[in-house]
């Protein structure tokens, strides 16, 4: 059982700045800097809305996934080839790109940063979540989570925050682990595509609003979206003001929210 509460705060949304541009989908850090991916670009702006950097790679397909919680080391996915980059804060790489093949996990469908530079990827053949460290060894596995959860996974999301690991499949829910991959409880929300986690908080978009999951109190408070349509949304809670972006289709919106 869920306990919802409905938040509307569209009075508290603040539009300052719009710009120009397409995206797949967009991100953001602590700093409130906001992440553009399109295709095989990635692209960074200030809060203001300001281009600081850019980046691409021609030689490793379409971005999959981008993971900015460490502003200073950014991780860039490439599933359909297999790599793996980190970058710094200019976007330039941080060290050479990780080729996933040669570690025997170029399968991997999903990959996202963990702690002390290493990274985990999901690894559909066996079912597994496999955390690389730095020096591409592998640390940590979870095992066949087919077995571990009675769950026969097609996960679509994957984050580590705060020592817990969120693998997310549309049909089942959040799985949660620790941060050596033992399995820990499914949070019952379906159907994402991604999400965001802020302590522990869960932030995902439904319909037009913005869900707020409260993964200690089993809660729900939601917010509409002063917005319909948009192809992607990423909020910051760790700046004052805190923000809100908005992908549209040709444009980008900038919010403070109150």
């Amino acid at each position: 059982f869920m306990a919802v509460a409905f938040v509307p705060f569209n009075d508290d949304y603040k539009l300052t700045t719009v710009i120009d541009i397409q995206g797949d989908f967009i991100r953001s850090d602590e700093l409130g800097n906001v992440f553009v991916v399109k295709d095989n670009q990635l692209t960074k702006f200030d809060e203001n809305g300001k281009k600081l950097h850019s980046y691409s790679n021609l030689y490793a397909g379409d971005i999959s996934f981008v993971d900015t919680h460490d502003p200073f080391k950014i991780l860039l996915f490439y599933q359909a080839f297999g790599q793996v980059e980190f970058l710094d804060r200019t976007l330039s790489l941080a060290s050479s790109n990780i080729d996933l093949n040669m570690i025997n996990l170029g399968l991997a469908t999903l990959a996202c940063a963990s702690y002390q530079g290493a990274f985990w990827v999901y690894e559909p053949i066996n079912f597994e979540l496999i955390r690389v460290d730095q020096s591409l060894s592998i640390n940590e596995r979870s095992g066949n989570l087919r077995q571990v959860t009675g769950y026969t996974l097609e996960p679509n999301y994957l984050l580590e925050r705060d020592n817990s690991v969120y693998l997310n499949d549309p049909d089942i829910g959040i799985l949660l682990f620790d941060k050596y991959g033992s399995y820990y409880k499914t949070i019952p929300v379906k159907g994402l595509t991604s999400f965001q986690v802020f302590g522990r908080k869960i932030i995902y978009v439904q319909e037009n609003d913005i869900h707020i999951y409260d993964t200690k109190l089993n809660e729900v408070s939601k917010a509409v979206i002063p917005m319909e349509d948009m192809i992607s949304v990423s909020v910051c809670l760790s700046t004052k003001p805190q923000k809100l972006f908005l992908l549209g289709k040709e444009k980008l919106y900038f919010y403070h929210m109150n």
